[in-house]
């Protein structure tokens, strides 16, 4: 197939958006689960380098490929959001799965040289939802602070959007028991 992509081209497909033509990786992990309704579903790692996605299908059996190098074509492939920085492929059930052979060792490809990271040195790409809210609470900051330039707008969101990314991670402040007073204005 003349449209096979890696996997890391695959993660960068827009959250939302099909991924056209088809990705290879190996498959790791794969797992039967059950949804709070009772409906089956099935989760895995697909890897390729160091490149790690999440992978999820409501209609395919997924746990007889575990340890595998997969090749994942069709119409049914679908880039969701990240969860935890770590990328999310869906698998629907007009996807074709194949597997090729037994599972490649993890060294990274050329393609995965270049990590999918966003510049600023978080994991992941940033979502649009989160930069909006970024900059609407840093527009509050500089009319606050009286400084309303270009810069100033940047740092604030950019600093709270790394702040989002810590908390998404699950990485949380430690308890102080400090708590602030209705005294002490907050500046968001």
């Amino acid at each position: 197939m003349s449209n096979l992509k890696t996997l890391a081209e695959a993660a960068q497909t827009a959250p939302g958006a099909f991924i056209s033509g088809g990705f290879q990786a190996n498959v790791q992990n794969a797992k039967a689960r059950q949804s709070k309704a009772g409906k089956n579903f099935w989760t895995c790692t697909l890897t390729e380098g160091g490149l790690e996605v999440s992978a999820t299908s409501f209609s395919k059996d997924l746990s007889s490929l575990d340890g595998h190098l997969v090749k994942f074509s069709g119409m049914g492939l679908k880039r969701g959001d990240d969860y935890n920085g770590k990328p999310q492929i869906s698998l629907g059930d007009k996807a074709i799965i194949s597997p090729v052979g037994a599972s490649q060792p993890s060294t990274p490809s050329e393609a995965v040289k270049s990590p999918v990271i966003a510049q600023n040195g978080g994991s992941g790409r940033i979502e649009g939802v989160l930069v909006g809210m970024a900059l609407n609470k840093s527009v509050d900051i500089c009319l606050k602070t009286g400084d309303t330039n270009e810069d100033t707008l940047w740092h604030w969101s950019s600093t709270l959007i790394r702040l989002s990314q810590k908390l998404q991670a699950g990485n949380l402040a430690p308890l102080s028991g400090i708590e602030p007073s209705d005294e002490q204005e907050q500046p968001y």
